[in-house]
Parts: C-alpha cells; structure tokens; sequence
C-alpha cells in the first residue's frame, strides 16, 4: 500500500501534555478514563495522542480549572469514524463533547487574545523604543538634530557668568562697606 498520501498525524507524547496542563499522572489517567481514551503506540511502541485525544483533555482539563468535576465534564455527541479500511460494517468512536466551549474559561481566554492583540497593535511603537533606545545623537535624522540643536541653544545660558559674578560680587561688597560706615 502506497503511503504517500496518508495523513500524517502529529503526535503528542504523555509526558509533553501532563507538562503543558500541569497535571500528574494520577490526573492524567483519570482524565484519559472519564474520557474513554487509550493512548496509542508509535513503531517503537511509545506511547502518543492524536490532536483529538489531546484536545479533549484540554478541555477536561479548563473544565476542571474553572471548578468543574472530572465527572461532571460531558461525554456525548459520539462521531463514528470509520477506520481506513473499514468503510463498511465497523466503526471507531470518538467520543467529543456536545459543545466544545463547554468548560472552557472564558475570561481567561479573553485576557490571553487581549496580550496577543495588544502585543500585535503595538508591534510597531515597540520596534520604535527600541530603536530609539539604541540611538545617539549621531544616528539622528537632520530634522531631528535640528530640533535637538534648537533646544540645546534657548536652554543654554546666553550669558557671561563670571561678568555677573563680579557684579554681584562688587554689589556685596559695596553693601558690606555701607555696614561698616552706618556701624
């Protein structure tokens, strides 16, 4: 048989997924029995889920994070498919849940696309603070530098500092010398 056009599955490993949920064993398992889920074996005989599989135990699993009961969490809407090969008299069921938001958090899920969608529309500020970040003066744009250049010139001193010093010195001075006299 001519496997070139078979599907190719991508296959999650057990320990992958109790990793991702954040569950032990003791969890796992009995999330894959509520379910009805056998885990299938590789050509080396790993064992694997199907993205359906693990699918399901996402959902059983937010069911259980929001609250819920592991036997609670609803089995129904059963999809025969049927097997290649077997087109005919034999069916394998998968079990799904008859909605398959049901159990999910939504505000969770509302607040993870926010950071998605927020990360998206400010893509390009952030690009631009980070460059601004790296930039010296050098690196500016003419139009800028002579903005820069302007409001260097009308904040720096536009005076002699040591000539008002020696006027402000000799006006001291001079009052100190009228103390004396009036003294």
């Amino acid at each position: 048989m001519d496997n070139q056009n078979s599907v190719v599955e991508h296959q999650i490993r057990p320990n992958a997924l109790m990793e991702e949920l954040g569950i032990k064993k003791d969890a796992y398992y009995a999330y894959l029995k509520h379910l009805g889920i056998k885990a299938e074996k590789d050509g080396n005989g790993k064992a694997f889920l199907t993205e359906a599989q693990v699918k399901s135990l996402r959902a059983i699993r937010a069911h259980v994070e929001a609250g819920g009961k592991i036997d609670e969490f609803p089995i129904s809407n059963s999809l025969a498919t049927a097997t290649a090969g077997e087109m005919g008299d034999t069916a394998v069921v998968d079990e799904i849940p008859m909605n398959p938001t049901d159990g999910l958090d939504f505000d969770s899920l509302y607040r993870e696309a926010s950071e998605i969608a927020g990360q998206r529309l400010t893509a390009g500020a952030q690009v631009v603070l980070a460059m601004a970040s790296q930039m010296s003066y050098e690196d500016l744009h003419p139009e800028t530098k002579a903005k820069v250049d302007s409001v260097r010139s009308a904040s720096a001193p536009k005076f002699d500092p040591q000539a008002i010093a020696s006027n402000l010195m000799s006006k001291y001075r001079e009052g100190q010398q009228q103390n004396l006299q009036t003294a």
